[in-house]
């Protein structure tokens, strides 16, 4: 017998129409590409340390933002939990389509990596000499021998199996020490993901922010009241970021559910082990609340632009400060090197340009050491 579903109560619906007023003016503000693109780069990094957070990891936000460049420039005290966000960052810019998931591997029968101990660490550390440091979005390659051409894949539509998967691998890659073009669901672990993508299809039904409610409701319950898998907690946190906008139709609303669920997780927690109806109640507060404070954070990030341009002051017309502060909103960490790629220069005009923020006050060095050194936005550490 099927389950007789409950009307939602005056105290819902008018929390729903809260929260659909909120996303509305979020909606509006983002409406612009390149406020978009700032606040989307941002999010992902809040969300990914609100995340390692929920998990127990102690988050140094300024290691994390070295570990964008490369973990290997992290002390070694700190790798392995700056590894850890750096992971979930990884997978919330899959979410956000900002990257693609490793290119995965067919016809190669050769034993797998190892997954730990010594071994591992000397495998990651070969990769990452292979991809450079200054290669931020590569995944470890594969060997050149021919064995095993790397499938690229055109990105599996979000919501589906082939979707879920890619995130899980995009999780994986970062942490796994293995070959991340070669791993794959397991035969249970691809019969729970498609049980959880059902019971979302079935959540999603609902009209507007009631069915992402539902959706929240199912991807964002707390530990010890799991209804998921725990391998799957970690995509889930990321998939709840776009079941909102799913739901809504505003594809421009990337909500980091994760900060708010890190801020107040223990009204969460005795929420969700309430009545089913006071755990949406809270969801639907907390979509509102989250969606007033990613509109505020959008127009903080253009004052902050403004703010950086008149500590700058005027510069000569071929200067290229403008185009490293632009760069700095999606990349707050940076390496000389990195700003002479990015920005076509030379090293010593790459140089320079780093001197005048360190002079300014906008950037800082975030390592202790005479090659590679890292600089971070001050402003802009999660």
């Amino acid at each position: 017998m099927s389950e007789t579903v409950q009307p939602p109560s005056p105290a819902l619906l008018t929390a729903l129409l809260e929260a659909e007023r909120a996303l509305g003016r979020l909606a509006e503000v983002v409406h612009d590409p390149a406020r978009r693109r700032r606040l989307w780069a941002d999010a992902a990094r809040r969300e990914s340390c609100a995340a390692a957070r929920l998990d127990g990891v102690a988050v140094d936000t300024a290691e994390f933002l070295v570990a964008t460049i490369g973990t290997d420039l992290v002390p070694t005290a700190g790798r392995g939990a700056a590894q850890s966000v750096r992971a979930l960052w990884q997978g919330a810019l899959f979410t956000q389509g900002a990257i693609a998931a490793p290119a995965r591997h067919r016809g190669n029968n050769r034993a797998l990596p190892p997954s730990s101990g010594a071994a591992a660490d000397a495998w990651r550390a070969v990769a990452e000499l292979e991809a450079g440091p200054d290669d931020r979005f590569s995944f470890p390659p594969d060997d050149e021998d021919g064995d095993a051409a790397p499938v690229t894949d055109d990105a599996p539509p979000a919501w589906t199996l082939g979707w879920s998967e890619a995130l899980w691998r995009c999780l994986q890659a970062e942490v796994s020490g293995r070959d991340p073009g070669r791993l794959a669901f397991s035969a249970d672990r691809e019969a729970e993901a498609a049980i959880l993508l059902k019971r979302l299809d079935q959540a999603g039904d609902s009209p507007a922010l009631l069915g992402g409610v539902g959706m929240l409701a199912e991807l964002l319950r707390p530990a010890p009241d799991l209804r998921i898998p725990g391998w799957a907690v970690p995509s889930a946190r990321l998939m709840a970021a776009l079941a909102v906008a799913r739901c809504c139709r505003v594809p421009n609303v990337w909500l980091p559910m994760s900060v708010s669920l890190h801020a107040d997780r223990t009204t969460a927690g005795l929420a969700a082990r309430g009545r089913e109806e006071g755990w949406r109640l809270w969801l639907a507060d907390t979509v509102a609340e989250t969606a007033r404070r990613e509109r505020e954070r959008a127009l903080s990030l253009d004052r902050k632009a403004e703010g950086w341009q008149q500590r700058v002051g005027a510069k000569r017309r071929n200067s290229r400060i403008p185009d490293l502060l632009d760069l700095l909103f999606e990349e707050p960490a940076l390496t000389v090197r990195r700003v002479q790629k990015r920005l076509g220069s030379t090293f010593r005009g790459a140089q320079l340009l780093v001197d005048e923020l360190l002079e300014a006050g906008i950037l800082r060095e975030a390592t202790n050491r005479a090659l590679d050194r890292v600089f971070i936005a001050v402003d802009l550490v999660p």
